[in-house]
């Protein structure tokens, strides 16, 4: 349900701005001031942020914010050219398809998963879902 008003909220905070990236922005600026804050009041510390950098941790721990701004972004834009619902869809299929994807190749230390004709088929029905409700 958060996803669906996110989506929506930020969309039309992107027509307020007359741009999607300053929406993004934004929205992530006030996002992670509510995490600074959420994080002093609960772990009443910041010491294991250091963490990653003490473990030798892998690159790719750092491209979720890349990511997440990516998503915001591109959310921003759609909720505007086909509307919140449509924009809803499609990034639960992203999220499906990608989810696959990591499970089948076992990426980022993911347990193996092969993906099965049945999820494809409902991918399909996702995307034909979309379509329709476009034409119609």
């Amino acid at each position: 349900m958060l996803l669906a008003i996110q989506i929506a909220v930020n969309g039309q905070l992107g027509k307020v701005l007359h741009s999607s990236s300053h929406a993004a922005l934004v929205s992530f600026f006030v996002g992670t001031i509510t995490l600074i804050m959420i994080v002093g009041l609960k772990d009443r510390s910041y010491t294991n942020i250091k963490e990653p950098f003490k473990q030798s941790a892998p690159w790719w721990i750092w491209i979720g914010g890349i990511l997440g701004g990516s998503y915001v972004l591109i959310n921003v834009f759609l909720v505007n050219q086909i509307g919140n619902g449509q924009t809803v869809v499609l990034a639960l299929f992203g999220q499906i398809t990608g989810s696959l994807l990591v499970q089948q190749f076992g990426l980022f230390n993911s347990i193996k998963n092969r993906i099965q004709p049945l999820q494809i088929i409902g991918l399909m029905v996702m995307i034909a879902g979309v379509i329709l409700i476009r034409l119609f």
